[in-house]
């Protein structure tokens, strides 16, 4: 068994450290005013669709960043390899309580 687990922790390490560029946060699309008094949209007209990126921090509100319509494909996939990273850690997480735990009951028995 602790052979198949750790070869199980070798592949995920194996994964993460192929993951590419992370970003943490979510892809938020929405829509805005463009602030020309001309537009139609400032006159009660369909906003300009923009994707945004949502981050959280520390004791303030989310940050949203603007994401352009050329980078918009670049940020899903760094968003995405950040939530499998995430994933990867808790099964690695996972794998290694679980060891921890069966040599905690082989040593328990030792001494009985």
């Amino acid at each position: 068994m602790k052979e198949t687990s750790t070869k199980r922790q070798q592949e995920l390490m194996d994964e993460l450290s192929r993951l590419g560029n992370m970003i943490r946060g979510s892809l938020v699309h929405t829509t805005r005013k463009c602030g020309r008094k001309t537009c139609p949209c400032a006159h009660g007209g369909p906003g300009h669709p923009v994707c945004l990126l949502s981050t959280s921090t520390v004791m303030s509100r989310n940050q949203m960043t603007y994401i352009s319509k050329e980078n918009e494909e670049t940020a899903a996939a760094g968003v995405a390899a950040y939530k499998r990273a995430w994933e990867i850690i808790v099964e690695i997480s996972g794998l290694n309580l679980a060891s921890l735990k069966k040599s905690g009951s082989k040593r328990k028995s030792s001494l009985q």
